[in-house]
């Protein structure tokens, strides 16, 4: 039997992050670890996966911080020497255009959406190349090439786009594959966690944004991004580099 993947998914504790690792445990041929930068976050992921939660590795830090991104480095260094995988989903959003959006709302969604993915992918680059058909999935947006919500989210993720074809550009030569997966709206807690809707106001902006929707519904993380994201981690996918994958329940139509 072939060993397991040795996977890495940042923002692992909540929304598209967590539903991937939900969906990668049913698989059973992966091995997980999961970074994120809040210790409750973590501590509710981990009373969520109930008999499982010993199935994953979680790690706290910032990967906007240098300083993180190397402790992160070295604690899978020093435990696998090699990472198969990374899923590039840690994100924030905070709702504004140019007239509203402040500099700090800025700098927050650039630094965590776009600039975390870069210093995190270099930094762990040594154990990408140790790995076995090693795979980098960014995770994007549709907001990447349709502007609406906020300014600092759409931008960044447009840099995440060119990010993702840069490195498939570049990495190819180390057989690391690098591609994107850009989800339309998903049921996650992104919106209450930037404090711009309350639960029960994004339940009902959710339900009212199903309807332009013409598979009837907006996203649900496990179910309908987790198995793409799969698809481009596994060995089915190792002709694919430098792909941008909208996922979108057809609102881009």
């Amino acid at each position: 039997m072939d060993k397991k993947k040795i996977i890495l998914i940042t923002g692992g504790a909540s929304g598209i992050g967590f539903g991937t690792i939900e969906y990668l445990l049913e698989q059973r041929n992966y091995e997980i670890i999961s970074v994120s930068r809040g210790e409750k976050n973590i501590a509710l992921a981990k009373e969520k996966l109930r008999d499982n939660v010993n199935r994953v590795t979680f790690l706290q830090g910032d990967i906007s911080l240098e300083k993180d991104c190397k402790k992160i480095y070295e604690e899978i260094n020093s435990k696998y020497s090699r990472l198969d995988g990374l899923v590039n989903s840690a994100g924030i959003i905070k709702l504004g255009g140019i007239e509203e959006q402040t500099l700090e709302e800025w700098n927050n969604s650039i630094n965590i959406n776009l600039t975390g993915i870069f210093l995190l992918t270099k930094t762990l680059l040594p154990l990408l190349k140790k790995g076995t058909n090693p795979s980098i999935v960014n995770i994007s947006s549709m907001s990447s090439e349709r502007a609406g919500g906020s300014i600092a989210y759409c931008a960044s993720k447009a840099g995440v786009d060119m990010l993702t074809k840069y490195m498939g550009q570049e990495l190819g030569k180390y057989n690391i594959r690098v591609n994107s997966v850009n989800p339309a709206a998903v049921y996650t807690n992104i919106y209450v966690a930037s404090g711009d809707y309350t639960q029960e106001g994004y339940d009902k902006w959710s339900e009212d944004k199903k309807k332009s929707y013409p598979l009837g519904r907006i996203g649900d993380a496990k179910k309908d991004i987790a198995p793409t994201i799969e698809f481009l981690l596994s060995d089915k996918s190792l002709w694919t580099t430098g792909s941008i994958y909208l996922v979108d329940g057809g609102k881009s139509i």
